[in-house]
């Protein structure tokens, strides 16, 4: 389905039992709907309808991708409120996390609740820039996309590997009807919207307490691409939440734990 906003069209699937608030799922750096984990989505609309939406720019949304969690935050509130519904409960990954950070910031009263998932907060500790390790592991041009995914979400053991390629193979299962990858425009504005979101501005962590959603926040044991410290400052900070790390894990530990964390997800997300 398409979505008039401004002057763009955005992209979304919605799918699942009609009724609840809708949960509106955000991406990843250069990510699109297609690399959900089908055994989250298809869990959660069991329960709710599950809404899988692409930035501008992404995939077959129209336009360029904003550089500012903020901009790409603009577009998911309008989003939401071309819903016509009261409120959404929103699920962010990574970069999608922090925009839903913003979303909640910017307009409160539009967000239930939030799911967090290897993401943290601006200004948080190494997200100024990435690593010199993660920042090799993306300049292996020779490497395929999904081998630097499982060194970049997974960690090295031989366990979570094998979680990193049933992920992988779930993900690639459907081949018809596949979003167009992103393109480097979209890649050079979500490092700059990264760049702006690491840098430590004012009070460190300060707007944290504005955001009084009830709050699940998810990451693996060593998050090499957003360090699992982040996770723990958010839980800290925020007013409500709750944390779960996972063992052996790295960035995708809610892709390795797919069963434990869609029950999780339904169980928070229906709680009273």
């Amino acid at each position: 389905r398409f979505q008039e906003v401004g002057d763009t069209r955005l992209a979304y699937r919605r799918f699942g039992k009609e009724g609840a608030p809708p949960l509106v799922c955000l991406q990843h750096f250069t990510g699109r709907m297609d690399n959900w984990d089908p055994i989250h989505t298809n869990r959660l609309a069991l329960d709710r309808p599950v809404v899988l939406v692409d930035y501008r720019g992404v995939g077959r949304s129209s336009g360029e991708t904003p550089d500012s969690m903020q901009g790409m935050g603009r577009d998911i509130i309008a989003f939401i409120r071309a819903l016509d519904v009261k409120q959404a409960d929103i699920f962010g990954f990574s970069i999608g996390g922090m925009v839903a950070q913003q979303i909640a910031l910017d307009a409160p009263e539009l967000v239930r609740r939030l799911i967090l998932a290897g993401t943290g907060p601006s200004g948080g500790e190494g997200m100024a820039s990435f690593s010199p390790k993660v920042q090799e592991i993306f300049t292996r041009l020779k490497d395929k996309p999904a081998e630097r995914a499982l060194e970049l979400f997974f960690s090295p053991s031989s366990e979570s590997q094998a979680a990193g390629k049933a992920w992988i193979s779930r993900i690639l299962a459907r081949q018809t009807d596949r979003e167009p990858p992103a393109s480097p425009q979209t890649a050079v504005a979500q490092l700059v919207a990264l760049t702006m979101w690491g840098h430590v501005t004012g009070e460190r962590y300060g707007s944290l307490k504005n955001i009084q959603q009830r709050t699940l926040i998810v990451n693996g044991h060593d998050d090499i691409m957003v360090p699992t410290m982040n996770s723990f400052i958010l839980q800290q900070k925020l007013p409500n939440a709750r944390l779960i790390l996972y063992p052996d894990s790295g960035h995708g530990s809610h892709f390795q734990f797919a069963g434990e964390f869609a029950e999780a997800a339904a169980r928070f997300l229906a709680a009273d």
